[in-house]
């Protein structure tokens, strides 16, 4: 590989992680997002005094509302740049198509416990949607770390870059 493809190789490969300001909001969001579903969780099953209860549980709803708001539309600014270069250099898909996928899920049944649900089909929605959320922070962490790992060092020869990405661009 030349040194001019190396060289773009290696920009290519260090954009895909967001930058610093971007990060730290998307993390922020998905702390206060996942704070409050899980304070929504200890309200709802911890406490047993029914009216401070669903006075919490409203709190923590509203919250919980606000933080998803902010969530996805962070989500969506990143998508733009984030998601569709690490497809393209083939990096963390499985990790990232999962994640893409719970964020569906959560979006799906946040929506329907908010506008289509009654008092017969909330219960499994509910457990399907704290579920998901549950499994969220493990899903985040262990995308962050698989990404870490598979940065390319800029010291790194171009055979441990990946053979796919040498091959494809040099096929000699």
């Amino acid at each position: 590989m030349s040194r001019a493809h190396e060289r773009a190789y290696a920009l290519l490969a260090e954009r895909v992680r967001l930058e610093d300001r971007s990060r730290r909001a998307l993390y922020a969001a998905l702390a206060a997002l996942i704070g409050t579903g899980a304070w929504w969780l200890v309200v709802h099953y911890a406490e047993s005094e029914d009216l401070a209860r669903l006075a919490r549980e409203a709190i923590a709803l509203k919250l919980h509302g606000a933080a998803a708001f902010v969530t996805l539309f962070a989500l969506g600014a990143m998508s733009a740049s984030h998601a569709r270069r690490g497809w393209a250099l083939e990096r963390n898909r499985s990790s990232g198509s999962v994640l893409i996928a719970a964020f569906a899920l959560l979006t799906a049944t946040g929506y329907a416990l908010y506008y289509l649900v009654d008092d017969a089909t909330r219960p499994p929605v509910s457990l399907l949607h704290w579920i998901a959320g549950v499994a969220l922070a493990p899903l985040v962490l262990a995308h962050i770390v698989a990404g870490r790992r598979s940065r390319p060092s800029l010291k790194a020869a171009p055979e441990a870059r990946g053979s796919s990405v040498s091959a494809k661009h040099h096929p000699s």
